[in-house]
């Protein structure tokens, strides 16, 4: 896969050297005590919303997935659209506010996946079916 830089990644290797992997998070609002205490807090309350909002997103996967009534599909396929975005909504709240913290990949790593997911395209049936990632 190639990038305005030719190479994959080789924009953010020379940027960061091939080090460890720098993290990706916005400065904290400062809102947060430095020691958490056993109340709950603002964080922990958009903390746990996120996670109930991933946990019902791979239930109703699951529901539509399996659902052989049309119109039953079609209710629960926008509900599970709706706990989609509102778990998309509160990571942006939360990555906002600095409470949720990302790890940059290593562009050598994701090279390697590419070339590894790259050679299934051989083991499908149809070939034809599915455009190249790398023509993207």
């Amino acid at each position: 896969m190639h990038n305005q830089y030719g190479s994959y990644g080789s924009s953010y290797q020379q940027q960061y050297g091939g080090a460890q992997s720098p993290t990706i998070k916005n400065p904290s609002t400062g809102q947060l005590p430095k020691v958490k205490g056993p109340d709950f807090n603002d964080r922990d309350r958009l903390n746990d919303m996120l996670s109930t909002e991933k946990y019902l997103t791979d239930g109703f996967n699951v529901f539509v997935r399996e659902t052989s009534h049309q119109d039953l599909f079609r209710d629960v396929l926008h509900i599970l659209t709706q706990t989609h975005h509102a778990a998309r909504d509160l990571f942006n709240l939360m990555f906002e506010k600095g409470w949720y913290t990302l790890q940059a990949e290593q562009p050598s790593h994701i090279g390697k996946q590419h070339q590894k997911f790259s050679g299934y395209q051989t083991q499908f049936a149809h070939q034809s079916q599915f455009p190249n990632v790398d023509s993207y």
